[in-house]
C-alpha cells in the first residue's frame, strides 16, 4: 500500500514537473513581439497615406512608434491604432511633427 502511494506521489510530482509552462519564455516573447510589429504595422498601413512614414517595432511587449507625422492629431491616431491592434502593449511615442 505504501509502495502504491509514494509511486502515486512520485507520479504527480513528475507530471507536475513536466508540465508546460504557463509564463511565456523568451522565444515566445521574440515571436510575439514580431506578430505584434507586423499587425501594428499592418494596421498602420491600413489607415491610410498619413501613416507612411510610421514604422512599430515591438520589443518586450512595448510597441516603439518611430518616424514621421504631419499632426498632433495623426500622432495621437497612431497610438489609438496601437492601442485597439494589441491592447497588451505599452506604446513609446518617438514619432517626429514635420508639418
Amino acid at each position: 500500500m505504501k509502495t502504491k502511494i509514494i509511486s502515486c506521489l512520485f507520479s504527480c510530482l513528475l507530471l507536475n514537473a513536466c508540465s508546460s509552462n504557463l509564463s511565456r519564455t523568451e522565444r515566445g516573447d521574440v515571436l510575439d513581439d514580431k506578430v505584434t510589429t507586423q499587425r501594428v504595422q499592418a494596421e498602420l498601413s491600413r489607415a491610410g497615406k498619413d501613416f507612411k512614414e510610421v514604422h512599430a517595432n515591438a520589443t518586450n511587449g512595448v510597441v516603439l512608434l518611430s518616424g514621421s507625422v504631419s499632426s498632433a492629431e495623426i500622432r495621437s491616431r497612431a497610438e489609438q491604432i496601437v492601442a485597439k491592434t494589441h491592447r497588451d502593449s505599452r506604446v513609446e511615442d518617438k514619432l517626429e511633427l514635420n508639418p
